[in-house]
């Protein structure tokens, strides 16, 4: 799992590279952070990709961009298909994202892929063709299961197929529903599972009985907050946000990542961050 590189950093502020697509060359080796001893690194979460006008949410070329930007993670959401296998969609409904109409549940993987184009004219994602590109370019991944129909044994098989092969530290599950997040650490054991909690302040208890971690509404972070999350051994997330005002908060409080549709935006702010060279 690779973080914001100090060096890239540093040449930001120099003017000698003119984005931070640099700081995802495919070069082999392990990025330096800018984070101090003992502290847990920050990592910027694009939400639903890079999403733009030719860019549609949670496909391929949104994904393509978040990573170009240099995010660390992409936000992606997954439902199950008719026939037990998982699209990566957000809505339960096919009519926002694609120029189809109906239930993602009403149809298999196949006849979607083959009927369906997102709204910037590609192909719907699977969720393994989706894996397969976030592992080739490097990206960790945020993979939110969403609640409703269609969570069958078969589609839990598929899930722990598709996601065990990989690093438990490029991938982690995150759900507003408990229900699904037990099951899914049932079904991937090592990797760790993220309960959404929007509107409120958990309490440590509340998290570790249903998560290994827990995605904090903006408004709720604080530094003693998250403090005794991380003492207990959870990992903090900030949910999404496009505000510069929430990003200081997630980092002054010390957030293991933050999410945002602005992509570029908190990838140019968190470098601008970075404490420059000697």
């Amino acid at each position: 799992m690779r973080t914001t590189s100090l060096l890239v950093a540093v040449l930001l502020a120099l003017g000698v590279l003119a984005a931070p697509v640099a700081a995802r060359a495919d070069d082999g080796r392990e990025p330096v952070t800018s984070s101090p001893a003992g502290a847990r690194a920050f990592e910027v979460v694009a939400h639903r990709g890079a999403i733009g006008r030719h860019r549609t949410e949670n496909g391929l070329r949104a994904l393509r961009h978040a990573a170009a930007l240099g995010a660390d993670r992409v936000e992606l959401d997954v439902r199950p298909t008719a026939d037990g296998r998982l699209v990566v969609m957000h809505d339960a409904r096919l009519d926002r994202t694609t120029d189809c109409r109906g239930g993602v549940y009403a149809r298999s993987l196949a006849r979607i892929q083959r009927s369906c184009r997102l709204r910037d004219g590609s192909d719907v994602p699977s969720l393994e063709s989706y894996v397969a590109e976030a592992d080739r370019l490097g990206v960790g991944l945020l993979v939110e299961l969403k609640r409703g129909p269609g969570w069958s044994r078969r589609t839990w098989r598929h899930l722990r197929a598709t996601l065990g092969p990989l690093d438990h530290t490029d991938v982690r599950v995150l759900s507003f529903s408990p229900a699904l997040l037990h099951r899914a650490a049932k079904a991937l054991p090592d990797v760790a599972t993220v309960w959404i909690a929007h509107g409120f302040r958990p309490s440590v208890r509340q998290v570790r009985t249903l998560a290994d971690g827990v995605s904090l509404d903006a408004r709720f972070v604080t530094r003693r907050t998250v403090r005794q999350l991380q003492s207990a051994g959870l990992l903090v997330l900030g949910q999404v946000s496009n505000r510069p005002v929430d990003w200081l908060r997630y980092v002054r409080a010390g957030v293991d990542s933050g999410s945002t549709d602005r992509t570029a935006g908190l990838v140019r702010w968190w470098h601008r961050r970075q404490p420059a060279a000697d």
